[in-house]
């Protein structure tokens, strides 16, 4: 997916970032990929990561955070945030107090998130905001906090895939002139999957990424096919990451809800089959390149396992898995960003 260049002069830019490498989680590699698009397209870019205060008190690291941000900015003719709670609502008053132009980009729904690392229940996202469920009265606030102040002054609230941008309409008050969306980055990578050992699980501790199902629905797969082997890891460095895929049956992703699962899109690249949460803000993009499977359902999962054991099966999942071409670049990436802050 490219998008046409639009002409205009040099930007001062900077991006708020809560992650940044070696830190794990999607903004962390994503801030500095974007950060050097941006200058090779000659604007000036500057970071700042939420770990430069992350271990002082809560309340005070953020009124610290909103004091750098309001230093850095000063010059910015624009910020780029890029999550919706921890950075964003200093850095959203830091940009409104100097009256600058404004994205914040939505990775993941952070009160969802919680209310399952709180609860242990099994929602998901889809389902979140459409029954009533018993919010603390802190959730109910950082609900508040960012559909009045980070969705309403903030210039543009950007996506990563409609999907979400549709789930947050109504809950967010978002008017749709005041959304974007800009996927992903995905692009083929040198690493090619080489091996057919054991189903392969990386994730980060969190509930929503629902491991404890998976391990259930493994036993249950074992039971029926002793063949069955799964290796899961938390927290890995993303050169083992590839190592890993490099050698696994198959990729899986048993989140309750996946926006855009990045993970996957780098199996893909590699050409690893990828069983895949249906549950997904990139279902359309990835329908026919994936097995999906219920989060919810052990037995769904248990077979799903066992299936692409049979050799055929496994033949033609891996022929998809090489099959896909979509690509989106991080110079896609910060084009639609300029292109986004010239509208």
């Amino acid at each position: 997916m490219h998008t046409n260049s639009i002409p205009s002069n040099k930007k001062s830019i900077l991006i708020v970032t809560p992650l940044i490498p070696p830190e794990s989680g999607g903004p962390s590699y994503y801030s500095v990929a974007l950060k050097e698009a941006l200058e090779k397209k000659g604007e000036e870019v500057e970071l700042i990561a939420f770990k430069e205060v992350r271990h002082y008190p809560s309340g005070i690291r953020h009124l610290l955070f909103l004091y750098k941000v309001l230093w850095l900015a000063r010059k910015a003719d624009a910020l780029i945030i890029l999550d919706t709670v921890s950075v964003a609502l200093p850095a959203v008053l830091a940009g409104w107090l100097l009256q600058k132009k404004m994205i914040v980009r939505v990775g993941g729904d952070f009160v969802w998130e919680r209310y399952i690392e709180r609860t242990g229940e099994k929602v998901l996202l889809s389902e979140f905001y459409l029954k009533d469920f018993p919010l603390t009265k802190k959730e109910k606030i950082l609900i508040w906090l960012q559909k009045s102040i980070v969705c309403t002054l903030a210039t543009k609230i950007v996506f990563n895939t409609a999907w979400q941008r549709e789930l947050w309409e109504k809950p967010y008050a978002l008017k749709k002139d005041k959304t974007g969306v800009i996927a992903n980055a995905f692009t083929k990578n040198e690493y090619r999957n080489k091996g057919d050992g054991g189903f392969l699980c990386v994730w980060r501790a969190t509930a929503f990424k629902n491991t404890d199902t998976l391990e259930t629905a493994f036993i249950m797969a074992k039971e029926k096919n002793p063949k069955i082997q799964l290796d899961i890891y938390k927290d890995i460095p993303r050169e083992k990451l590839y190592a890993y895929m490099g050698k696994a049956r198959a990729l899986i992703v048993p989140s309750l809800t996946e926006l855009s699962p990045n993970m996957a899109l780098e199996a893909l690249g590699m050409g690893l089959p990828v069983l895949l949460t249906k549950d997904c803000g990139a279902h359309d993009l990835l329908d026919g390149a994936v097995i999906w499977i219920d989060p919810r359902d052990l037995q769904d999962i248990a077979n799903k396992m066992d299936h692409l054991m049979d050799p055929a099966v496994y033949e033609k999942a891996k022929e998809q898995a090489q099959n896909f071409s979509f690509t989106h670049s991080y110079d896609d990436i910060a084009q639609e960003f300029l292109n986004e802050l010239e509208h």
